[in-house]
Parts: structure tokens; C-alpha cells; sequence
């Protein structure tokens, strides 16, 4: 416990500057929330933009209770652990002296015994390795409309980041549609009106369907309307 408050003590700068950081940006994901609610169409896309505001208004107030707990341990726990530590009184340990031994009779001598020899250890059996799944990333038709996470057959639980590019001349908004495998029609999820290169696309809460096998899609589209770019589709499995 003493360890812990201590190296609280010494970053509580840098850990109070997380927290404030983290609280603007979750402040600032349920604004734009807040304003995607007020813009949908779709009944499922206000109910998302919905969840997406209260979780990151429920973040955004965990970490001001964390800033909380991060300032009341430097601030007053630290310095009053100090005091109590210099207060304790060091016990005086007294010296006895050495009682001098007196000579007695000759100690005899003990036989040894033969040494046994050690049995050989028998060597554990190696368990093989098991080779690692590889990768794959979904083969979109354009990079403008790129997903690199989720990756083909990706085993997804809970909330998941999805990342890629929804990047196009005359860009209007990007989405995520879904379906179950099998299915013909796609349902959307969530809508954005930020393009993104490269970066950090949205979360996909998928505690809120069957498990199952699924296809998930990054529809990219235009001011027009149009989507000129393909979608690019990963088919992924949700577990529980």
C-alpha cells in the first residue's frame, strides 16, 4: 500500500493530466453524439448516437472521480504516510555479552558416510507450440474505403475500435452497416460526418447482437448521395 501511494505521489502530475485529457475528449465524443442525434434519420442511428453520448459521459465521469482519487493521495495521504513514518520510535537492541566457551574433552571425530548416488532426472516433454493465426486484413477494392481492424474472421466481444480510411473527394459521411450471415439487408449502426485517414474510425458495441457469424461494411458516401468507392466488407464472428 505504501509503494503504491508513493509512486502515485511521484506522477500525480502526469496522471492528472491524463485524466483532465481523457475527460475532453470523451466531453468532447458526446457533444458530437449529441449533434449526430439531433441530425439521424433512423430510428437505430439516434439510438446509437444516444448510447455513444452516455457512455462517454460515464467515462468522462469516472475519470474525474480517478483525477479526484489521484489529487487526495498526493496531496494529503503522502504527506501525512510521511509523518507517521517519522514518528515511529527505532527500538534500542541491547548487546549481551559473548559468554566465553570453556575447554572440554577432545570432540570425536565422526565416520562419514558413503554418498549415495543422486538417480538421473527425468526431462520433462516439451509441449509444441501452437502456430499463430495469421492476419488478414479485408481485401477492400479502394483505399479511400479501408478497414484495418476488424480483420477477416476476427472473433469480436463487447465493444470493438474500428479503424481504416473513409476518405473521398466531396465527402459527406461515412457508416457502418451490418448483417447476419446469410441475410440480404444491411442495417446501419452508426453514422460520422468527419472523414479519417489512416486513423480511428468509431466502436461497434457488438454486446448487442446474437452471437453468430456476421458481415460488417464501411460505407463511404458523398454529398450527392452516392457512394462512388465499393464498400469494403469483413465477414467476423461475435461471441459473448
Amino acid at each position: 500500500m505504501t509503494t503504491l501511494v508513493k509512486l502515485v505521489s511521484d506522477y500525480y502530475v502526469w496522471l492528472i493530466g491524463a485524466c483532465i485529457l481523457g475527460i475532453l475528449f470523451y466531453i468532447g465524443k458526446a457533444i458530437v453524439a449529441h449533434r449526430e442525434k439531433s441530425r439521424a434519420i433512423f430510428t437505430l442511428e439516434r439510438e446509437a448516437a444516444a448510447s455513444t453520448r452516455l457512455r462517454s459521459i460515464g467515462m468522462a465521469f469516472v475519470l474525474l472521480i480517478l483525477g479526484g482519487a489521484v489529487y487526495f493521495t498526493a496531496t494529503f495521504l503522502e504527506p501525512n504516510l510521511d509523518l507517521q513514518t517519522e514518528s515511529e520510535i527505532t527500538p534500542t537492541v541491547l548487546l549481551q555479552p559473548t559468554p566465553t566457551p570453556t575447554p572440554g574433552p577432545p570432540t570425536a571425530t565422526p565416520t562419514p558416510r558413503p554418498t549415495r548416488t543422486p538417480r538421473p532426472t527425468r526431462t520433462p516433454e516439451t509441449t509444441p507450440t501452437p502456430t499463430p493465426i495469421p492476419v488478414v486484413l479485408p481485401n477492400c477494392p479502394d483505399g479511400r474505403a479501408r478497414l484495418t481492424n476488424p480483420t477477416v474472421n476476427a472473433i469480436l466481444k463487447g465493444p470493438v475500435e474500428i479503424t481504416g480510411s473513409a476518405n473521398i473527394d466531396n465527402f459527406d459521411y461515412y457508416k457502418f452497416e451490418v448483417r447476419h450471415a446469410g441475410a440480404s439487408e444491411w442495417s446501419t449502426l452508426q453514422l460520422f460526418r468527419e472523414p479519417v485517414a489512416d486513423g480511428f474510425l468509431g466502436v461497434w458495441d457488438t454486446s448487442a447482437l446474437p452471437a453468430g457469424a456476421y458481415a460488417f461494411r464501411l460505407v463511404v458516401v458523398d454529398k450527392t448521395g452516392n457512394y462512388p468507392v465499393e464498400p469494403c466488407e469483413v465477414n467476423v464472428i461475435i461471441e459473448h
